[in-house]
C-alpha cells in the first residue's frame, strides 16, 4: 500500500525529474567540451527538457491536488 501512496507518487516524481535536470545538465557539459556534436547534443537536450516539463507538470499537479 505505501508503494502506492500519494507521498510515494510524489517522490518518484521528484526523483525522475532530478535525474532529468542531472541529464540536461551533463549534455550541457558535454557540448561546451566539445564531446557533443550540436545536432546531437539538440536532440538529447530537447528530449531531456521535455522530460523535465513533463515531470514538473505532473508533480505540480499532484501537489496541488494533495492540498485540496
Amino acid at each position: 500500500l505505501e508503494k502506492w501512496s500519494p507521498q510515494s507518487a510524489l517522490g518518484q516524481l521528484q526523483a525522475k525529474l532530478d535525474a532529468s535536470e542531472a541529464e540536461s545538465e551533463a549534455q550541457i557539459e558535454q557540448f561546451l567540451d566539445q564531446d557533443l556534436p550540436l545536432d546531437s547534443f539538440l536532440e538529447s537536450f530537447c528530449q531531456s527538457r521535455t522530460r523535465s516539463h513533463v515531470c514538473r507538470t505532473q508533480l505540480e499537479k499532484l501537489q496541488e491536488l494533495l492540498l485540496k
